[in-house]
Parts: structure tokens; C-alpha cells; sequence
């Protein structure tokens, strides 16, 4: 019997000194940790725009009335809107192009979200042939708007990286075979890209 105390008071005293290593282990891991420096974050900014628009270049008998304007930065019209302009095509083959760059003079890569090209609206008033004449023009109505380098359309999901220019072309044509008895004027042919964060 006295042999089976010994060895409990040593298992007892076995097992004290292992908890107190263990506290002892504990407290030595559980030291505070400090980390010390500095970080700093740098502003982006968001700076997308048309720049660079040319003169209108012209075939055929085609000529440009009013030349088109680059938005203001509204929100009905922004820095990557091209509108408020006025063209005359007279015969199949006549047509305007213009080119203009996109840029991103900002820090943030982007890609186009939204692109808008106006829906030709046809117009002609001389009685008694309007809409035959309308039709004419609008059915054989061109309005594309393409990257000048290869000639792929421009489309949504498109990028622009920071730094990155693009040079687009945007071509009104008229290519039908029949042509419309009296004068027929176009509108809604503006061009809008929104472009978001990639």
C-alpha cells in the first residue's frame, strides 16, 4: 500500500511540474507581437475622354454642314459623347468619316460599359413621297464606329487601360442602289461611351 502512494505523490507531483512547464511554455509563446511601419495610399483618379477630333474627310458628292462637337462633360453629355453634327449625302458611295482618340489619362484600368450609337431618324417633308424617301435613305444608312488600327468594331467590354490611347473611327455612308426623290435630312447619329472601372 505504502508503495502504491509513493507512486500516486509522484504521479501528482509528475503532473505538477508538467502543468507548471506547461504555463511556464505558455507564457514565453504568448509574448506581444508589434509590428511598426508606415503605409500611405495614393488617390486614383478617373480621367476618360475625346480628344483629337479631325476634320470631316468626304467622298462622293457628300459634304458636312456642321461639324460635330466632343461633350462638355454634362451628364447628358459626356467627355466620350460626340454629337450635334450635320451632314448631307447626295448619292450611293458618298460618305463622312471622322477620327478622334479615346483616352485614359487616369490610374484605373476601365472598359467600355455602355456604348450608344444613335438610331438614324429619316426625315424627308416633300409631299407625296416622305416615307418612301425616308425609308430609302435609313434602310441604306451606314453609322459605324470602329478602331482605326485593324478596323474592329468598337463593342462593350472593351478595355482602356491607365495611359492608353485608341484612335476610333466613326463613318457615316449611304451605299443603296435607289436614291430618295426629295431631300431627306438624318438625325440621332451622336456616339456615347461610358466606361467603368475593369
Amino acid at each position: 500500500m505504502e508503495k502504491g502512494r509513493k507512486t500516486k505523490a509522484v504521479a501528482i507531483v509528475a503532473l505538477i511540474v508538467a502543468v507548471l512547464g506547461l504555463t511556464v511554455a505558455f507564457a514565453a509563446l504568448s509574448t506581444t507581437l508589434t509590428i511598426n511601419g508606415t503605409a500611405q495610399v495614393n488617390t486614383a483618379t478617373w480621367d476618360i475622354h475625346f480628344e483629337d477630333l479631325s476634320s470631316a474627310v468626304t467622298t462622293g458628292d457628300a459634304s458636312e454642314l456642321t461639324p460635330p462637337t466632343i461633350g462638355v462633360g454634362e451628364e447628358s453629355k459626356p467627355n466620350t459623347h460626340i454629337g450635334d453634327f450635320e451632314i448631307q449625302l447626295t448619292k450611293p458611295g458618298d460618305s463622312v468619316t471622322y477620327t478622334f482618340d479615346v483616352k485614359n489619362n487616369g490610374t484605373i484600368d476601365a472598359t467600355l460599359g455602355t456604348l450608344t450609337l444613335g438610331t438614324p431618324q429619316c426625315t424627308s417633308i416633300a409631299e407625296p413621297t416622305v416615307e418612301n424617301d425616308a425609308t430609302i435613305v435609313c434602310d441604306n444608312l451606314k453609322f459605324e464606329l470602329t478602331y482605326t488600327d485593324g478596323g474592329t468594331p468598337v463593342a462593350q467590354n472593351d478595355t482602356l487601360n491607365r495611359g492608353e490611347t485608341k484612335n476610333l473611327t466613326l463613318k457615316v455612308s449611304f451605299d443603296g442602289d435607289e436614291l430618295p426623290t426629295n431631300d431627306v435630312s438624318i438625325d440621332g447619329l451622336d456616339v456615347t461611351m461610358i466606361y467603368n472601372q475593369k
